[in-house]
C-alpha cells in the first residue's frame, strides 16, 4: 500500500493467522480497532476455511459506523486455490472488494481465485515484499495483489476524503482496464468477466475520474 500511496499513515493491528476459533476472533477484534481508531483503508491478505460470525459482525462494522459513517473500504485477497470460487471472508459481503491477481504478462494467475465474487485483479507474481529476519524477496499470491488495491483506495480518499465507502468502490470498479475480449457479463459497474472481474485496477485513470472535494 505504501508504495502506491506514499504519504498514507499504516497501522497494522495484530492477529493470528491460524485457523482456529479464538485466531478469527482476534481478526475480527483487529478489524474492529482498525475502524474505531480512525483507519479509512483495510487491507486484508488472508482466508479463513470457516465462517465465523465475529469476522462478519467485524466487517458491517467497518463499513457501517467507520470514517464516522462514510465506511472503510475493506479490500481482501481473493485467494490462492488455483481457480476455484473467491475463498471467504472476501466472498462474504458484497461492499468487499476481492482482488485476484494476474502475472507480468497480463495473463491470470494460475492460483488466483475467480468466479461471481471477484471484483477486479491486480499485479501478484513476482512483487518484492518483506519477509523474516530483515529480508526481502519476491512473493507471488492474491496477498500481493490486494495492497496495490488498497493503495489505489487510500489515494482516492486523499483526493476527496468525503467519499462514501460505496463510491470509492464504483471508482475502482469502473475505471479498470479490460486486458481480455470476453466481458460479456454486465453488472452495476459495467462489463465483467469470470477470471478478472471488472478488469485490471487503473490508478492513473480511477483518480483522473475522482472528484475534488
Amino acid at each position: 500500500m505504501w508504495q502506491v500511496s506514499p504519504r498514507m499513515r499504516n497501522l497494522f493491528p495484530s492477529a493470528s493467522l491460524h485457523g482456529t476459533t479464538n485466531s478469527r476472533i482476534r481478526r475480527a477484534d483487529g478489524i474492529n480497532w482498525a475502524w474505531r481508531n480512525g483507519v479509512d483503508v483495510i487491507s486484508n491478505s488472508w482466508g479463513s476455511s470457516t465462517q465465523h460470525a465475529a469476522i462478519n459482525q467485524a466487517i458491517y462494522n467497518a463499513f457501517k459506523y467507520g470514517r464516522e459513517g462514510k465506511g472503510c473500504v475493506i479490500v481482501f485477497a481473493a485467494g490462492n486455490d488455483w481457480r476455484r470460487p473467491v475463498s471467504y471472508p472476501a466472498n462474504c459481503n458484497d461492499t468487499i472488494i476481492a482482488v485476484g491477481a494476474i502475472e507480468k504478462t497480463g495473463s491470470l494467475a494460475p492460483y488466483s481465485n475467480v468466479g461471481e465474487k471477484l471484483d477486479v485483479v491486480a499485479p501478484g507474481s513476482d512483487i518484492l515484499s518483506t519477509m523474516p529476519n530483515n529480508m526481502t524477496g519476491e512473493m507471488d499470491g492474491t496477498s500481493m495483489a490486494c495492497p496495490h488495491v488498497a493503495g489505489l483506495a487510500a489515494l482516492i480518499l486523499e483526493r476527496n476524503p468525503s467519499l462514501k465507502v460505496t463510491e470509492v468502490n464504483d471508482l475502482i470498479e469502473k475505471n479498470t482496464k479490460k486486458i481480455t475480449v470476453d466481458y460479456s457479463v454486465i453488472k452495476k459497474n459495467g462489463s465483467w468477466n469470470n477470471d478478472f472481474g471488472y478488469g485490471l485496477i487503473d490508478a492513473h485513470k480511477t483518480l483522473m475520474n475522482t472528484p475534488r472535494r
